[in-house]
């Protein structure tokens, strides 16, 4: 007999005592806890403003001005660039080519400019014109959500607005401009969502628009509200994949900005509106990419600029909360020396202009101005989708010796055909170069398929974005394998040496192809071997530069300002230097003034083994 049987209970008298307890234990009172216990708006706060500011947020930042010249400094430039907003027209519905991105963006710039220096000095003035600008916005008969990067910018300049001077608009201007967050952002959002998937800047930039979107209405929308934070929740992660493991954004240093400033954005205002950003911080690898990002900026402060990238950074508010929540003020070693001559600068504030839209985030993010001589290693390697390895003799001298080079493949997000490819600095200078992007608009006018990344796609007809632009191997005048992925296989920080195995590159063109880095102020030495070529093939080994080349044999000696660089080639083959034109072969393509290659080309034994050294040399 079961042993509750002789207790004197039956099975089915245990079951009625469970299902009884069970019914007990859900009473209204519990059931009502419990959902708010799952309720993603459980914690919202009640008052605006909530998104990244409070209410106690701008006493604060008076005070703080008062101790800290720079911030001051900071708060009166930006307060003259929002006086300057106030004569100026409200932004109308104007696309280029399928963007309206461009007006999102003024939007954003203006409202947050605006808002913050109402707050700082309770002119009624900056309200007003915020208000219009919102208004206008909200007129539009949509954001164009069929490039949602647009909508979600202009969902965050409203929802800014509305949550910043929440008290300060009359209540038919906030209906207003809430309808407008939710019928051209919040519900397209939920409708236009292919992005919550994407392993990239899209990820990361739609959800914080229409995350901001939500948490500022969410007391008037709360089930709206609710599944777009719930779609944020459950998709971010996608968005912070590509900083996996060692915070190399794949996309380059300009798109770090672009997403990673979203992110902290959405990170922020998700814990200044519900006291919790769900961990999603703490991703691996994305902490990490604020160090990443400085070990990408070379002693000229100018970028590594692979992929869709441009080579001078602006200021980065991104590096500000990083500082902040990582108790590291060392991070802003670059960004406090931009914006003293940010604040410095005569130059007249320009009305509309979309640059440095989301810079008023830094003066709330701002750290104390005690950035400490870098700690930072010298050398450094970065997994990832597209691998760094980065060596410098110096962080503190803007004439130390600095070498970049990478790995990846070209299919990754914004990726070109660069692998293999790095950069030079020494004495000032910038001797290897490279081009960066091209405007994407200049090409999609003339119908060129930018996006088609596929092996015999037209991304790869594009000069800027194939390996014929870049400082690395071509064979036979073949593209690169599209998705051939280059590793970073050896790295040694002290014997300051990397080897990239291209062999995925150059499928089906050679078996094998190494490229070896030897980091030795004050010179560099380049080291490629290749495997199974055939017979005759051809093998170009390039440099971009814009220094002039004085050519003898195989040597090399480049001069820009008023500085030498000698380079001389080691071969078994016979094989000397060229001088040619960086200018592009088709129409469409942009201009390159100002720049030329430097080239060796080599031909393949019959063993089909080849091996040549390139040495760079201070002079």
């Amino acid at each position: 007999m079961p042993s509750d049987e002789k207790n004197g209970l039956s099975r089915r008298q245990l079951l009625q005592q469970s299902a009884a307890a069970a019914a007990l234990a859900l009473t209204p009172e519990v059931l009502r806890a419990a959902e708010k216990e799952n309720d993603i708006l459980a914690s919202l706060s009640r008052e605006h403003p909530r998104l990244i500011a409070t209410s106690n947020t701008w006493q604060d930042l008076k005070k703080r001005r008062a101790d800290d010249a720079l911030l001051d400094g900071y708060l009166k430039r930006s307060e003259q660039e929002a006086r300057a907003l106030l004569n100026a027209p409200a932004v109308t519905y104007q696309k280029q080519g399928r963007r309206l991105l461009s007006v999102s963006r003024t939007a954003l710039r203006r409202v947050l400019l605006l808002g913050l220096h109402f707050h700082l000095t309770s002119e009624a003035v900056f309200v007003e014109r915020a208000k219009n600008e919102m208004l206008a916005a909200a007129a539009f008969d949509d954001w164009n959500p069929s490039h949602f990067l647009d909508t979600a910018e202009m969902t965050a300049a409203l929802a800014f607005g509305y949550d910043w001077l929440y008290r300060q608009l009359d209540e038919a201007s906030r209906q207003i401009i809430k309808t407008a967050i939710v019928e051209k952002g919040l519900k397209p959002g939920m409708v236009s969502d292919s992005w919550k998937r994407s392993e990239n800047n899209w990820n990361q930039v739609c959800l914080a628009g229409l995350s901001l979107g939500a948490l500022a209405i969410a007391e008037s929308e709360p089930e709206l509200a609710r599944q777009t934070l719930e779609k944020t929740k459950t998709f971010n992660v996608n968005g912070l994949k590509p900083y996996m493991p060692d915070g190399v954004y794949p996309e380059g240093a300009m798109y770090w900005a672009y997403g990673t400033t979203f992110q902290t954005v959405l990170l922020s205002a998700l814990q200044s509106a519900l006291g919790t950003d769900w961990n999603l911080g703490q991703s691996p690898g994305f902490l990490q990419s604020a160090e990443a990002l400085l070990h990408q900026l070379g002693p000229t402060g100018a970028y590594f600029n692979f992929a869709d990238n441009v080579e001078k950074p602006g200021l980065e508010p991104a590096m500000w909360w990083f500082a902040r929540t990582l108790k590291r003020p060392e991070l802003l070693r670059y960004e406090m020396a931009q914006m003293k001559n940010y604040v410095a600068s005569t130059k007249a504030p320009e009305p509309g202009t979309e640059a440095n839209r989301l810079l008023p985030l830094a003066a709330l993010w701002w750290s104390e101005p005690t950035a400490t001589k870098t700690q930072l290693p010298l050398n450094w390697q970065g997994n990832g989708p597209n691998p760094l390895a980065i060596f410098r003799s110096d962080w503190d001298d803007p004439k130390a010796m600095y070498l970049a080079l990478k790995g990846g493949k070209a299919t990754v997000s914004h990726g070109h055909m660069d692998a293999g490819s790095f950069i030079l600095e020494a004495n000032g200078v910038r001797w290897a170069c490279d081009l960066g992007m091209q405007n994407y608009h200049s090409l999609e006018s003339k119908g060129i398929s930018l996006w088609d990344g596929k092996q015999e796609g037209q991304r790869w007809q594009i000069f800027r974005l194939n390996n014929f632009s870049h400082n690395t191997l071509t064979i036979n005048k073949q593209l690169h394998v599209a998705n051939g992925a280059a590793i970073i296989k050896e790295f040694s920080a002290q014997n300051k040496s990397a080897v990239v195995d291209l062999s995925a590159v150059f499928a089906g063109q050679a078996a094998k192809v190494t490229r070896r880095f030897q980091f030795a102020p004050p010179e560099v030495l380049i080291t490629d071997e290749l495997e199974g070529l055939k017979a005759g093939d051809t093998v170009r080994w390039a440099m971009l530069t814009k220094a002039g080349i004085g050519l003898n044999g195989n040597e090399a000696i480049l001069t820009q300002d008023g500085q030498k660089l000698r380079i001389q080639l080691q071969s078994p083959q016979p094989a000397s230097f060229e001088s040619i034109s960086a200018e592009p072969p088709n129409e469409y393509d942009a201009p390159n003034p100002g720049y030329r290659f430097l080239i060796a080309n080599f031909t393949a034994p019959e063993s089909g083994k080849l091996q040549f050294s390139i040495t760079l040399q201070t002079a």
